[in-house]
C-alpha cells in the first residue's frame, strides 16, 4: 500500500550531496536541490498558498523544536483543504487541529490534548466533524466540530492513514493486515479489502477503491471491483513514451479526487543514474480516462512516513507542502484545461 520510496531516496541523495550526475552533466540541471533532465526545465512550478512560521503559539505551527518527544516527522502529519479554500492543518507537535485562511490568519483551533500522545492523521467526518487517528494507543476518535468526542473505536495501533469514503464511511489503511478497512459513520466495520498492486484509499465510481500497478515502462490505473477474492478492472494505461530505455517509472501515486469526481495521479520517471525525466500530474475523468496533464517541478520533502505528501483540493488544485527558513508552507499546482 505504501507508495514506492525510490523517488524519496533520489530526493534525499540529491538534497544532501547536491552532486551532478556522471556522464550527463550537459543534459542535467539542479532545481530545488533535485536533478532534472533539461527537457523538464520548462515544467510548471508551484504557487505558494499559505505560509505559517514554526512555534508553540496558537497561531503558529509546531516544528522540530516543539516536538520534545520526537514523535513526529518534524512537520505536521497531515493537511486538508476546504471547499471555501481554507486549510486544516494537523499540528501534531502542538496537539491541535488548526484552520487557517488563505491570508495566513488562524480561524479556528481544536485542542487534541486529550486524544493520546500523538494524532497521526485526520479525515472529514459526519456533521462537519472529524475522524482522528491515534496509533500509539490504537484509537480512532470521531469528534464534532467543537472538538467533543462523539465515539471511539479501538484496535488501530497499526493504522497508517485515513480517508473519507462514500456516505461518510471511514477508510483505514492497515499495513500489517495487508488490508483497507471500511467503517460506517456509526463506527461499525463494513468490509475488509485485501490490497495489492498499489491499492489506495481513494474511491472511484460506486465507492470502489482505486489502485495503480507500476511496471518499468507502464502504469495501470485499476479499480477493485470485488474485495475478496480480489478482482480488478483496468481503467487506463500510461505507457512511458520516452525513447531512452534507461529511463523507467520510479513512482506512481493516486493523489485523490476533486469535488466533481475527477481522479488525480502523479507519475514519476527517472534515468537509472538518477535524474528526473518526468514528474507529471494527470487529471482523469470519473471513468479513469486521462483528460489533462502537467509536468511539474517538485519541492523536495524529507519526511517519508507521512500519511500523504499531496492532496487534491475540491477545486482540483493539487496541494503539497514544503519547509523553508520561514516555516511550514503549502503550495499548489493547477493542471491547465485541455
Amino acid at each position: 500500500m505504501k507508495i514506492k520510496k525510490i523517488v524519496l531516496i533520489i530526493v534525499a541523495v540529491a538534497f544532501l550531496l547536491q552532486m551532478p550526475v556522471s556522464g550527463q552533466e550537459k543534459d542535467v540541471e539542479m532545481v530545488n536541490a533535485l536533478n532534472y533532465h533539461k527537457n523538464m526545465l520548462g515544467a510548471l512550478k508551484s504557487v505558494d498558498l499559505l505560509k505559517v512560521p514554526f512555534g508553540a503559539e496558537i497561531s503558529l505551527i509546531g516544528g522540530p523544536d516543539q516536538d520534545s518527544e520526537n514523535l513526529t516527522e518534524g512537520v505536521p502529519y497531515a493537511f486538508r483543504v476546504t471547499a471555501e479554500g481554507d486549510f486544516w492543518i494537523l499540528d501534531s507537535a502542538n496537539r491541535a487541529l488548526k484552520l487557517f485562511g488563505a491570508d495566513g490568519r488562524l480561524k479556528n483551533s481544536i485542542s487534541l490534548s486529550n486524544m493520546g500522545r500523538l494524532v497521526r492523521d485526520f479525515a472529514f467526518g459526519p456533521d462537519e466533524g472529524f475522524w482522528l487517528l491515534c496509533p500509539i494507543e490504537g484509537f480512532i476518535y470521531q469528534i464534532d466540530r467543537e472538538g467533543k468526542i462523539v465515539k471511539c473505536i479501538e484496535g488501530f495501533s497499526d493504522a497508517r492513514a485515513l480517508e473519507t469514503g462514500v456516505n461518510n464511511s471511514l477508510l483505514i489503511d492497515m499495513p500489517l493486515m495487508n488490508s483497507v478497512l471500511r467503517f460506517g459513520p456509526d463506527g461499525v466495520l463494513g468490509e475488509q479489502i485485501c490490497y495489492e498492486n498499489g491499492l489506495s484509499l481513494h474511491e472511484g465510481i460506486g465507492g470502489k477503491l482505486l489502485g495503480v500497478e507500476m511496471a518499468e515502462r507502464n502504469v495501470k490505473l485499476n479499480m477493485r471491483t470485488v474485495a475478496s477474492p480480489a478482482q480488478t478492472v483496468t481503467l487506463a494505461e500510461f505507457p512511458l513514451d520516452i525513447e531512452d530505455q534507461k529511463v523507467s517509472y520510479a513512482g506512481a501515486e493516486i493523489i485523490g479526487r476533486d469535488a466533481s469526481g475527477s481522479i488525480y495521479l502523479n507519475l514519476i520517471a527517472c534515468h537509472e543514474d538518477g535524474p528526473i525525466y518526468r514528474d507529471r500530474l494527470y487529471r482523469c475523468n470519473q471513468l479513469g480516462k486521462p483528460v489533462a496533464f502537467a509536468d511539474i517541478i517538485a519541492m523536495p520533502y524529507l519526511a517519508p512516513d507521512l500519511p500523504r505528501s499531496r492532496i487534491v483540493a475540491p477545486d482540483g488544485m493539487v496541494v503539497a507542502y514544503y519547509v523553508d527558513k520561514q516555516g511550514y508552507a503549502l503550495a499548489g499546482y493547477s493542471i491547465p484545461q485541455p
